[in-house]
C-alpha cells in the first residue's frame, strides 16, 4: 500500500481543508513531520488510519474526531487516495458527529459515512458505500487488518514495540497475513488425509484377508471328515502373529478330489454294465414286437383284397373315358356358344327397331327391312349403304345451317358492340368531368403542403427540445424507482450479511466449545496429552452437543463472504443510482417542478410536427398527381373519339350479317321442309348406325357357330364307338377328376407294396427262432436306474470337490498375494503417519510445517533487521530466533530474544531500555518490510510511518539510526518520521510542517523543511 494524497476537513485540530501530497514527498524517500507539541502531528497518522479502517491509530475515540475549531454545521471529512496491487483507489470517510437540527433547537446525531472508489479512467467506479463494507474491502485490498497495519506500516506513538514484544501466537497471525503460507498448512492437512486414508485402507485389507480365510474354511467345512481335526485349529492366533498357513487345507482338499474321482470311475463301470444288459433285452423284445406287428398287418391286408380289385376296374374305365374328354367338352362348348349368340341376336334386333323409330326421313331400303327375325345378310348390307348416302346429304345441309347461325351471331355481336360503344362514349364524358375535379383538388392540396414544408425546421427544433426534456423526466421517474429498489436491496443485503455474520460467529463459538471434547476423545491411556504432555487423564472433557466440523465453518465463511459481496455490490448499486438521479435532476431543471405540463407541451409539439410532416410529405406526390391527371384527361378524350368511330362501324356490320342469315335459312327450308333441323337428324344417326353394325356382326358369328357345332358332334360319335361307350351320357358317367384317379392309383399301389413288404418281413431270418412270450424289461431298467443314480451322485460330489479345490487354490493364492501387499501397505502407512505427525507438530520438536516456514520467514526478517540493528547499536545487539515455546513446545519456533555482544548472552527483549527497544523495533519493522518486498506471495509494504521514539536515543545512537534511514532512500520506499527532535531537521530536509493557531492547525508540505 502506498498513499498518494490525504485530504482533511473539520477533523481533529484541522478546521480548514488541508491537502497532503505524498507523491511530492515520496521523491525524497524520507520526510519529516514536525511541529510543536500538540500541534497535530500524530493526528495526520490518525487521519490516515481512519480513512482506511475507520479507526484512529492512538487511544482516541472515533466518535470525538470533529474539530472543535470548526463551525457547528461543518462536516468532518477525510479522503485518502492510495494504490495497491497495481490499481489506484480513493476512500472517503466522515466520522460520527453531532450537528444542529435543521428545524427547531437542539442537536442530532449524524451516523458515520464511507465510500470506496476505484480510480480507472475519468469516472470513479464505486466499490462500497457503507462504513463496515469499506473497512472490509480495504482490509482485503491492503492485506492487513487495522491492528496489523499499526504493527508493520504505522508505528503509533508509544506502541512501536508491539511486534517486538508480541506473543508467539500473535506474531504467527501477523506472519500468516504477510506471507502466503497457506500451501504449507494445506500440505500438512493433505498429509494428514493421506495418513488417515492409508490407515483405513490398511484396516480394509485386514478385513479382506479375514474374509478370504473364512471363505476357505467355509469351502473346506463341506468336505472335512467328521472324525479328523481342522487343519488350522487356531486361525485367530495365526492371524495375530502373521499370515495364516492355509497349505494343509489345500493339500487335504486335493486328496478329497482324488477320492471322489475314484468313486466316479467305479460308478461309471457299474452303469455301463447295467446299460449293456438292458440293451440286449430291448433288442430281443423289439424283434418279438416286429414279428407280432407284421402278422397282424398281413391279416388286415388280406381282408381288404376284394374291395381293392373293384376299385382297380373303376380306375381302368375312368382312364379310357379320359381319352374322350376333349371331344365331349368341344361339343358342349360349341352348343353353348350358339345358344348365347341366338340370345344376343334377339336383344340386338330389338335395339335396331328402337333406333330406326327415332330417326325421321330414312331411305326406303331401311324402312322395308324385316327386323322381327334374323334378316338376310344381303338385305342388311343394302340398308346400311342407303343410310350412309343419306348421311352425306344431311352433312351438306348442316354446313349451310352453321353458316346461317354464324351470320346471325355476327349480327348480334355487332349490335352488342354498337351498344357498348355508346356506353363508352357516356363513361368517357363522366370520367373527363371527374378527372377535372380531382385535378383541381390536387392543386389546392399542393399549395397547403408547400406551406407546411416551409414551417418544418422550426417545428422540428421545438419538438426535439420538448422530447429531450420529456425523456429526461421519464428517466428521472425510472431513476427514482431504481433508487428505491436498490435502497430496499441494500437493506436486504445488509440484513443477510448480519444473519451470515451471526451464524458464522455461532459456529465458531460452537467449534471452540467442542475442541476440548474432541481432544479428549483422541486421548490414549499411558500416552502423553498433545496439550499438557501428561500421560494421566483423570477427567477428560465430555461433549455437550454435536461437534461443529470444519466443513460447517467453511460453509458459514463462504456464506458470509457471499453476503459481504452482495452487500458491497448493493452499496455500489445504490451509490450509482443516487448519482444517476442527481444528474437527471440537473438536466431536467425547472421542468422537474411540473412534469405533467411539460409532458402535455411535448405531446402538443409532437402532434404539430407530425401534422406538418404529413402535409409536407404530400407535396411531391401531389405534384406528380397533377401531372398524371393532365395525362389522364388526354387519354379519356382519345377514348371518347375512338368510341364514336367504333359505334358507326358496328352499325354497318349488324345490317350486313342479318341479311346473310335470312338467305341461308331460306335455302335449308326449301330442301328439308319446315321445322326440320339437319343437325338434329345427324345427331340421331350414330345410334342406328352402331346398332346395324353390331347386328351384322352377330349374324356373321351365328353362321360360324352353327358350322362348328355340326363338326364337333360328328367327331364325338366316331370316338365313342372306338372306346366302347354306348353314348355321350355313358361317357360323362365314367369321367373322373385327375385327383380322384391319382389318389385311387396311389392307394392301390400302396396296398400292393404293403402286402409284399409284410410277407417279406415275416420271411426274414431276423424274426426266426423267437420265444413264444415277450421278454420282461422292468428288472433290467431298474438296474440301470439304480446305477445311473449312484453315478449322478458321484459326478455331483466330484464336481463339487473340483470346484471347491479350484476355489480354495484361487483364494489361497489371492491370500498370499494380498499378504505381500499388506506388508507393503503397513510400511507405507507407518511412514505416512510419521510424516503427517511431523508436519502437524505432533512429534519432536513439535513444530508444524507451516510454523517452520513462518519461522524461516522470521529468521529472514531477523537477518535483515540485524543488519540495521548492528549499525544502530554499534554491533552490540542482535535479534535471535528461539525454538522455546509453551507447554509441550506448541508455540515453538516463533520466539524472539536479543543477543548482547557485551555479555555474550541472550536475554528477553523486554529487558531492553526504552532507546534500545526503539532501535530494535525500528530495525524489526524495516526488516519486515524488506522481507515482504523480497517475496511476491504477500502484501507490498511501500510506506512506513514512525511516530516519535527518536527522543529516547542519545546523540550517537540517533546519528546511527538516521544513517540507516538515509539508506532507505535507495529502495523506493516512502518513510515518514514524526518527531520534535531538532537534530532530525538537519538530516531530513523534506517534510510537513504543522503549525498551531487559535483557529486550528495547518499543514504545509515542502520538499525543504522550513524552520
Amino acid at each position: 500500500m502506498k498513499p498518494h494524497q490525504l485530504r482533511i476537513e473539520a477533523f481533529g485540530p484541522y478546521a480548514e481543508r488541508t491537502d497532503i501530497d505524498f507523491d511530492l514527498l515520496s521523491t525524497e524517500g524520507l520526510f519529516l513531520i514536525h511541529g510543536t507539541t500538540g500541534a497535530g502531528k500524530t493526528f495526520l497518522l490518525d487521519a490516515l488510519c481512519f480513512a482506511l479502517y475507520g479507526e484512529v491509530s492512538g487511544d482516541r475515540s472515533a466518535r470525538s474526531l470533529k474539530s472543535d475549531h470548526a463551525g457547528p454545521t461543518a462536516v468532518p471529512r477525510v479522503s485518502l487516495t492510495f494504490s495497491c496491487a497495481g490499481a489506484r483507489y480513493r476512500v472517503d470517510r466522515s466520522p460520527a458527529y453531532t450537528a444542529p437540527k435543521t428545524r427547531g433547537t437542539g442537536v442530532t446525531e449524524k451516523a458515520p459515512q464511507a465510500a470506496l472508489f476505484r480510480l480507472q479512467g475519468s469516472d470513479p467506479q464505486p466499490l462500497a458505500s457503507r462504513s463496515t463494507e469499506v473497512s472490509r474491502e480495504v482490509e482485503r485490498l491492503v492485506g492487513l487488518s487495522a491492528a496489523q497495519f499499526r504493527q508493520v506500516i504505522l508505528l503509533p506513538q508509544g506502541r512501536f514495540a508491539e511486534v517486538l514484544r508480541a506473543r508467539a501466537e500473535e506474531r504467527e497471525a501477523l506472519l500468516k497475513t504477510l506471507f502466503d503460507t497457506l500451501q504449507y498448512e494445506q500440505a500438512g492437512l493433505w498429509l494428514e488425509d493421506r495418513a488417515r486414508t492409508a490407515r483405513l485402507a490398511l484396516a480394509e485389507q485386514n478385513r479382506s484377508q479375514e474374509v478370504l480365510r473364512q471363505q476357505i474354511l467355509q469351502l473346506w467345512s463341506g468336505f472335512a471328515p467328521q472324525s479328523e481335526p481342522d487343519p488350522d485349529p487356531d486361525p485367530d492366533a495365526a492371524t495375530a502373529e502373521g499370515p495364516m498357513d492355509l497349505e494343509p487345507i489345500e493339500t487335504a482338499m486335493a486328496a478329497v478330489l482324488a477320492l471322489t474321482g475314484q468313486q466316479l470311475q467305479e460308478a461309471t463301470v457299474a452303469l455301463e454294465a447295467a446299460r449293456a444288459s438292458l440293451a440286449t433285452s430291448e433288442r430281443q423284445a423289439d424283434r418279438w414286437d416286429r414279428r407280432a406287428g407284421a402278422q397282424n398287418r398281413l391279416q388286415e391286408l388280406e381282408a381288404k383284397q376284394e374291395v381293392v380289385e373293384a376299385y382297380r376296374q373303376r380306375l381302368q374305365q375312368a382312364e379310357r373315358a379320359e381319352v374322350l374328354r376333349a371331344s365331349l367338352e368341344a361339343e358342349a362348348s360349341a352348343s353353348t356358344t350358339l345358344q348365347a349368340l341366338n340370345q344376343r341376336l334377339e336383344v340386338q334386333l330389338q335395339r335396331v327397331r328402337h333406333a330406326r323409330d327415332q330417326v325421321p326421313g330414312l331411305p326406303p331400303p331401311l324402312l322395308g327391312l324385316d327386323l322381327l327375325a334374323v334378316p338376310d345378310p344381303e338385305a342388311l348390307a343394302e340398308a346400311r349403304s342407303a343410310l350412309a348416302a343419306r348421311r352425306v346429304e344431311w352433312l351438306a345441309l348442316t354446313r349451310k345451317a352453321a353458316e346461317a347461325r354464324e351470320a346471325a351471331a355476327a349480327a348480334a355481336e355487332a349490335d352488342k358492340l354498337q351498344r357498348e360503344a355508346g356506353r363508352a362514349i357516356e363513361a368517357a364524358a363522366t370520367a373527363l368531368q371527374a378527372v377535372q375535379g380531382q385535378q383541381q383538388q390536387a392543386a389546392e392540396a399542393y399549395q397547403r403542403a408547400c406551406s407546411a414544408r416551409d414551417q418544418l425546421d422550426g417545428l422540428e427544433r421545438a419538438a426535439r427540445e420538448a422530447q429531450e426534456i420529456a425523456r429526461t423526466l421519464v428517466a428521472l421517474a425510472e431513476a427514482d424507482r431504481r433508487q428505491q429498489q436498490r435502497a430496499a436491496a441494500q437493506a436486504e443485503a445488509e440484513a443477510e450479511l448480519r444473519r451470515a455474520d451471526a451464524a458464522l460467529q455461532q459456529h465458531r463459538h460452537g467449534q471452540i466449545a467442542g475442541m476440548a471434547s474432541q481432544l479428549a476423545a483422541a486421548l490414549v491411556a499411558d500416552q502423553p496429552c498433545p496439550v499438557c504432555g501428561s500421560s494421566h487423564h483423570p477427567a477428560p472433557a465430555q461433549s455437550s452437543g454435536p461437534a461443529v466440523t470444519e466443513s460447517t465453518i467453511q460453509a458459514a465463511e463462504l456464506a458470509f463472504r457471499l453476503a459481504s459481496d452482495r452487500a458491497r455490490q448493493a452499496d455500489a448499486d445504490l451509490a450509482t443510482a443516487v448519482a444517476e438521479r442527481r444528474g437527471l435532476l440537473e438536466q431536467a431543471g425547472a421542468a422537474a417542478l411540473n412534469p405533467q405540463a411539460t409532458l402535455t407541451a411535448t405531446e402538443a409539439s409532437a402532434r404539430a410536427l407530425g401534422d406538418a410532416q404529413l402535409l409536407a410529405a404530400q407535396a411531391s406526390p401531389l405534384e406528380a398527381t397533377i401531372a398524371a391527371k393532365d395525362q389522364e384527361l388526354k387519354q379519356w378524350q382519345s377514348r371518347q373519339q375512338a368510341a364514336v368511330t367504333a359505334q358507326a362501324l358496328q352499325l354497318q356490320a349488324t345490317t350486313a350479317a342479318s341479311q346473310r342469315a335470312l338467305a341461308l335459312q331460306a335455302e335449308i327450308t326449301a330442301e328439308l321442309g319446315p321445322g326440320l333441323d339437319p343437325r338434329q337428324a345427324l345427331e340421331a344417326l350414330p345410334p342406328l348406325e352402331a346398332s346395324l353394325r353390331e347386328l351384322a356382326s352377330l349374324v356373321q358369328e351365328r353362321g360360324s357357330a352353327t358350322t362348328a357345332l355340326v363338326q364337333a358332334s360328328e367327331r364325338l360319335q366316331r370316338e365313342l364307338a372306338g372306346q366302347g361307350f354306348i353314348d355321350a351320357e355313358a361317357l360323362r358317367l365314367a369321367l373322373k377328376e385327375a385327383s380322384w384317379r391319382q389318389d385311387l392309383a396311389a392307394r392301390i399301389s400302396a396296398f400292393d407294396a404293403d402286402l409284399v413288404a409284410v410277407k417279406a418281413l415275416l420271411a426274414s431270418p431276423d424274426l426266426a427262432d423267437l420265444p413264444p412270450e415277450r421278454p420282461d424289461l422292468k428288472a433290467a431298467q431298474d438296474w440301470v436306474s439304480q446305477a445311473d443314480r449312484l453315478r449322478t451322485l458321484a459326478v455331483e460330489r466330484q464336481t463339487e470337490a473340483r470346484g471347491a479345490h479350484a476355489e480354495i487354490s484361487r483364494l489361497h493364492q489371492q491370500h498370499r498375494q494380498a499378504a505381500e501387499r499388506l506388508a507393503v501397505a503397513q510400511q507405507q502407512a507407518r511412514q505416512l503417519q510419521a510424516v503427517a505427525d511431523r508436519c502437524q507438530g505432533r512429534t519432536a520438536p513439535f513444530i508444524s510445517l507451516q510454523r517452520w516456514v513462518l519461522s524461516a520467514y522470521l529468521a529472514e526478517i531477523c537477518r535483515h533487521a540485524n543488519q540495521r540493528l548492528e549499525l544502530m547499536t554499534s554491533g552490540r545487539y542482535q535479534l535471535r530466533l528461539t525454538d522455546e515455546g509453551g507447554r509441550g513446545g506448541r508455540q515453538a519456533g516463533l520466539g524472539l530474544r536479543v543477543f548482547d555482544a557485551y555479555t555474550g548472552e541472550e536475554r528477553e527483549v523486554s529487558s531492553l531500555s526504552g532507546g534500545e527497544t526503539f532501535q530494535a523495533s525500528l530495525a524489526l519493522a524495516l526488516g519486515v518490510a524488506d522481507t515482504v518486498q523480497a517475496h511476491s506471495g504477500g502484501v507490498h509494504l511501500d510506506a512506513l510511518f514512525i511516530d516519535e521514539g527518536f527522543g529516547t536515543l542519545d546523540p550517537d545512537n540517533l546519528q546511527l539510526a538516521m544513517d540507516e534511514l538515509d539508506r532507505l532512500r535507495e529502495g523506493g520506499r516512502m518513510i515518514g518520521v514524526i518527531s520534535h527532535v531538532a537534530a532530525l531537521k538537519e538530516r531530513i530536509r523534506a517534510g510537513i510542517a504543522i503549525t498551531a493557531a487559535e483557529t486550528g492547525s495547518r499543514a504545509t508540505v515542502a520538499r525543504t523543511v522550513i524552520d
